[in-house]
């Protein structure tokens, strides 16, 4: 088994991922101002957990729209934008493709610049400055040079290797869809996530295939009533089970913490499967065509 605390391990990362990981906090683009409201947001790939973050409307009929089009919407994105267009409400194009307003560049990792210029393009410069907090605090534990015993990052890979995940974050759902895109694109494994009664398919779909022997391996995001009456259901239905608890303060801070914590998470794992974590050139063929 590979030692993710030996150096040479560290080789299959050969565009640097860990590096984009460690100096995350701050990086994306800036904007000269905060943009009038009301504010809404439509997003597409890459921006859609910023967007379901935020909680904002994804039509405004004044103000301004942020069209984040993030790659992957097969063309909604444009044509959704020639529509924006045609209101009252201010749109600004936010993304990849030519012609944008606002350039970020593709990477496993850009929800947070999205997120980082939606904040303060509509002014909530305290509640980026908390989660930048948190992420740096994470950071401070989740680095390669924080050895096994010390690093929950290092640890839950770990736990998930040769195991098929299964998240669940009943405090915030959309955490589970970035998290199995992290996993997928970094980590270069699958990974599960409920439908939206949760519950009811622990107790009935887990129970069949954990009778065949499935090497599932349950991680719960976040903390609650529900979570754990799901710790209770799947003890006994799933091979490992992980909890993974978001530090204190807002929920759009905890759920960004507990994001950076499962993207260090992948990257270590896709180093114990021994491949680079970094996007692989299919997907920039796949870009160039949606």
């Amino acid at each position: 088994m590979r030692d993710l605390d030996r150096e040479e391990t560290y080789l299959v990362d050969r565009q640097g991922l860990a590096l984009e990981l460690r100096d995350l906090v701050g990086t994306g683009p800036v904007p000269q101002g905060t943009y009038p409201g009301p504010h809404g947001v439509l997003a597409y790939g890459e921006g859609r957990f910023a967007a379901e973050l935020l909680g904002l409307p994804e039509w405004v009929e004044e103000g301004t729209l942020f069209l984040l089009e993030g790659g992957y919407d097969l063309g909604e994105a444009a044509a959704m934008g020639l529509v924006a267009e045609s209101g009252r409400a201010r749109v600004v194009r936010v993304g990849f493709r030519p012609g944008v307003d606002v350039h970020v560049p593709p990477s496993p990792l850009s929800p947070y610049r999205y997120l980082r210029f939606l904040l303060l393009a509509t002014g909530q410069e305290e509640a980026l400055k908390e989660v930048d907090e948190k992420l740096l605090q994470e950071r401070r534990r989740l680095g390669p040079e924080i050895p096994l015993g010390e690093n929950p990052a290092k640890f839950l890979a770990y736990t998930l290797l040769e195991r098929l995940p299964l998240f669940y974050s009943p405090f915030f759902r959309p955490l589970e869809g970035a998290a199995q895109s992290l996993f997928a694109r970094i980590g270069k494994s699958l990974s599960l996530t409920p439908p939206y009664s949760a519950l009811e398919f622990f107790l009935t779909g887990l129970e069949a295939r954990h009778e065949q022997g499935d090497p599932l391996a349950a991680v719960l995001l976040g903390g609650g009533e529900a979570l754990a009456l799901a710790k209770e259901i799947l003890e006994t239905r799933v091979d490992a089970l992980a909890e993974v608890p978001p530090p204190e303060g807002s929920r759009l801070a905890q759920a960004m913490a507990l994001w950076y914590r499962l993207a260090w998470t992948a990257y270590y794992l896709a180093l114990l499967y021994g491949v680079d974590p970094s996007d692989q050139e299919v997907l920039e063929r796949l870009r160039e065509v949606s």
